[in-house]
C-alpha cells in the first residue's frame, strides 16, 4: 500500500482526470491525499476514499496574464506549505502534480529532497496555450518563458505523464526526453459513464445537442449557437444544452439574446458533478465538440468527446489532426472547425437519419473496446509501482 499526495489546481468534484487516477488508487487500497481548489458546491472533505484538503484560492476568468499568475502564484505558495506539512506528517512515498501550470510540481521540493518520488502529470501544452490565449508568436518572450518553465519542471520530476501520443511528442519536440513520459489517456471512468449506468430520458420531444466543459472562445460554443440558429428552420425542437463555466459565458449569453434562441439554448449554472453530468449526457441526442482550430486545440482530444462516445450518443466533432488520429469518419461525424453552416447540415442530417445515429454509436464503440479504462488504468498502476 502506496502514500499519495496530489495537488491539482482544479474543483476535484467536477474535474474527471484528477478524481478518476486517485479513486483508482484508493480503490486499490492505496491512501491519497489531494490538495485542491476549495468549492461551493461540497463541505466534503472526504471524497470517495480521497481526503481532501481544499485551498481558499479563487479562479480567475478573463484576459489579464498578470492576474492569471497572481492566483496561480497564490496557490502555490499556499500548497508548497500544506505540501511541506502534510509530507512531514504523512512521509508520503509518491507526490502527484497535475498541470496547470507546469510549475506546481516544484511545490514537491521538500518531500522530493527527502526522498519521496515526483510525477508530474502534464495535462495541457502551456507553450501553445498561451500563445492561443493571449493571441503571441512562438518567438514572444512569455512563449519562451513559459517553454523553459514546461522544460524545467519536467526535468525536476521523476516520471511524467502525456495525455495521447500527439501530445507527448509536441513535448518531446519542445525538448524533453520522450522516455520520461508514461501515456495514460483521459479516458471515461466506467463507474459513471458506463453502460451499466443509466438514467430515463426526459419525455418532451425535444431533439437534444450536448456540449460540456470549459466555456472560452477556442471550443467555438459561437459556432455551435449559430449552427443551432439554422439548424432551427428544419429541427423545430432542437435544443443545445451548454454546461459549464469560463471566460467566454457572459459573450455566449449575449450571443444568445441578440439571435433570439433563448428558446433553442440553454446554459446550466455553472459546472455539474460527474454523476449529474452523465445523467445530462445521457438525456441527448447528439454530443457537439466545435472546437476552433489553432495551434493550441489542434493537439486535444477533448474527453467530452470520450465521454459521449462511452456513454454511447452520437458526436459531431470539428476536424483536427488529433482527434482523426484515434477516430476515423465512420465513428463521429467531422466539419471544418469554424464553419457553422456545415455544422448545421451535419445536425439535419444525423436528425433526419436515426440508422446513421445508431452505426456512428455502433462504429465509434471500436474505440471503447481498444481503450477501455479497466484495461488501460493498468499503465497507471505500473507507473506507480515502479517508482515503490
Amino acid at each position: 500500500m502506496a502514500k499519495i499526495c496530489m495537488l491539482a489546481f482544479t474543483h476535484y468534484s467536477t474535474d474527471t482526470r484528477v478524481r478518476r487516477e486517485a479513486e483508482v488508487l484508493t480503490a486499490r487500497g492505496d491512501e491519497v491525499d489531494f490538495i485542491c481548489l476549495k468549492e461551493d458546491r461540497t463541505n466534503q472533505h472526504t471524497f470517495n476514499g480521497v481526503q481532501l484538503y481544499p485551498l481558499s484560492v479563487r479562479r480567475y476568468r478573463g484576459n489579464s496574464t498578470l492576474l492569471y499568475l497572481t492566483r496561480y502564484f497564490s496557490f502555490f505558495v499556499r500548497g508548497f506549505l500544506l505540501m511541506t506539512y502534510l509530507y512531514y506528517k504523512n512521509r508520503y512515498d509518491i507526490i502527484q502534480v497535475h498541470t496547470m501550470p507546469d510549475f506546481m510540481v516544484f511545490t514537491a521540493l521538500i518531500p522530493k529532497i527527502c526522498g519521496a518520488k515526483v510525477i508530474l502529470d502534464v495535462h495541457d501544452l502551456m507553450p501553445e496555450l498561451f500563445m492561443s490565449k493571449f493571441g503571441v508568436e512562438k518567438r514572444h518572450w512569455l512563449i519562451k518563458l513559459v517553454t523553459w518553465i514546461e522544460l524545467r519542471s519536467i526535468a525536476f520530476a521523476h516520471n511524467a505523464i502525456a495525455v495521447h501520443m500527439p501530445h507527448r511528442d509536441v513535448l518531446v519536440s519542445h525538448g524533453c526526453p520522450e522516455e520520461k513520459f508514461s501515456i495514460l489517456l483521459n479516458l471515461p471512468d466506467s463507474r459513471i459513464f458506463g453502460a451499466s449506468c443509466s438514467a430515463e430520458r426526459i419525455p418532451d420531444n425535444k431533439f437534444r445537442l450536448i456540449y460540456h466543459g470549459t466555456l472560452a472562445r477556442r471550443h467555438g460554443l459561437e459556432i455551435a449557437i449559430r449552427a443551432v440558429g439554422l439548424a432551427k428552420k428544419q429541427i423545430p425542437n432542437v435544443e443545445l444544452s451548454i454546461v459549464g463555466d469560463g471566460d467566454n459565458r457572459e459573450n455566449l449569453i449575449r450571443i444568445v439574446d441578440d439571435q433570439g434562441l433563448n428558446n433553442y439554448v440553454k446554459f446550466s449554472d455553472g459546472k455539474v458533478a460527474l454523476e449529474e453530468l452523465s445523467s445530462l449526457i445521457r438525456q441527448a441526442d447528439i454530443g457537439v465538440v466545435p472546437i476552433l482550430k489553432d495551434v493550441f486545440t489542434r493537439y486535444m482530444l477533448p474527453v467530452k468527446l470520450l465521454e459521449y462516445v462511452k456513454v454511447g450518443i452520437p458526436v459531431i466533432s470539428s476536424r483536427t489532426e488529433t482527434i482523426e488520429f484515434y477516430f476515423d469518419e465512420t465513428m463521429i461525424r467531422f466539419f471544418e472547425p469554424g464553419n457553422h453552416t456545415e455544422l448545421a447540415e451535419q445536425i439535419v442530417d444525423l436528425y433526419n437519419d436515426q440508422q446513421a445515429r445508431r452505426l456512428l454509436v455502433s462504429n465509434a464503440r471500436t474505440f471503447n473496446r481498444e481503450f477501455a479504462w479497466e484495461d488501460h488504468k493498468t499503465v497507471y498502476y505500473d507507473l506507480i509501482d515502479s517508482l515503490l
